[in-house]
């Protein structure tokens, strides 16, 4: 059965100039997914409704959202293009829509082919990041369930700060959502072991919480090749994902965050990392029932 993916062509946004390839990222992955995996498109791909704007300025300040709208505020990318901000809509309409589908199908993870929120500040945005997806899913989910709690599991190799702002600032967020974020702790030159032993804590504080849903952010900046930091192979890239997706109870969407390998512009190196690691939410179904079952 092939995994759940929420995906839209308004997702995406080309030819801009710029170090990150996150927002024509989401077509390139469905692609090699079409590709590699022949997926049934019908059967495998769900609709995204994108979010409102009323909806960014649950976890946004109101003149930084419509300051970036009307191009009065630099954008994430730090420009005034406003294809990006009308793409946010879409990107982040993805996640919310793979959190709440996640959350009622917690077997097989959820993908959202997303990038760009980590960055995004209450009042700011920058990082390649415009507004808070992560923030954003985990409001509109706890709107509706009040008294769950969402998990947030940062693994992009860079410090979730615009997330922790929020999450400081928003202390209705912050009561019922359970952040951790590795980029606080590791970054270019960290200690592979010291990392994996952040990772097995992590895990076991989203579960001790009783999350009932967890965003999982799989960075593929994480790894030693990436020009902006990095420290895990391949093989260890792999172990990360399979301690997530085979420990968390918790129903898990997950997105693709960062990654910056490019060859001559071709985006490939990165794309196939977020391969991977969809190929580990695949793998890790068998187990997750067992998981699940024994609790």
């Amino acid at each position: 059965m092939p995994a759940s993916i929420f995906y839209d062509p308004r997702m995406n946004v080309t030819g801009l100039s710029s170090l990150s390839p996150s927002a024509s990222k989401p077509a390139a992955l469905m692609a090699l997914l079409k590709e590699r995996n022949r997926y049934d498109v019908v059967h495998g791909v769900y609709p995204v409704a994108p979010v409102t704007i009323g909806q960014l300025k649950l976890v946004h300040d109101t003149d930084y959202v419509d300051g970036v709208f009307a191009g009065r505020i630099l954008n994430g990318f730090e420009c005034i293009d406003s294809r990006v901000p009308e793409a946010c809509l879409w990107t982040v309409g993805s996640l919310v829509g793979a959190v709440r589908h996640a959350a009622e199908h917690p077997v097989h993870p959820t993908l959202s082919p997303s990038s760009g929120f980590h960055h995004a500040h209450f009042g700011e945005g920058g990082g390649f990041c415009t507004f808070n997806g992560l923030a954003v899913a985990a409001a509109l989910y706890l709107q509706d369930h009040p008294d769950h709690r969402v998990g947030i599991l940062d693994c992009d190799v860079h410090y979730g700060d615009g997330t922790a702002d929020i999450l400081r600032r928003l202390p209705f967020l912050a009561d019922r959502v359970v952040h951790h974020t590795s980029g606080r702790y590791f970054h270019e030159d960290a200690e592979r072991l010291e990392f994996f032993a952040w990772l097995q804590q992590s895990i076991a504080a989203i579960n001790e919480a009783d999350c009932d849903v967890v965003i999982y952010q799989a960075g593929a900046d994480m790894h030693k090749d990436d020009p902006l930091g990095g420290f895990l192979d391949d093989d260890d890239m792999a172990l990360r994902d399979r301690m997530v997706f085979r420990g968390i109870r918790a129903g898990i969407a997950w997105n693709l965050a960062g990654g910056y390998r490019t060859l001559a512009g071709d985006c490939t190196p990165v794309l196939n990392t977020h391969h991977r690691t969809y190929g580990e939410a695949n793998a890790s179904v068998a187990q997750r029932e067992q998981l699940r079952s024994s609790t």
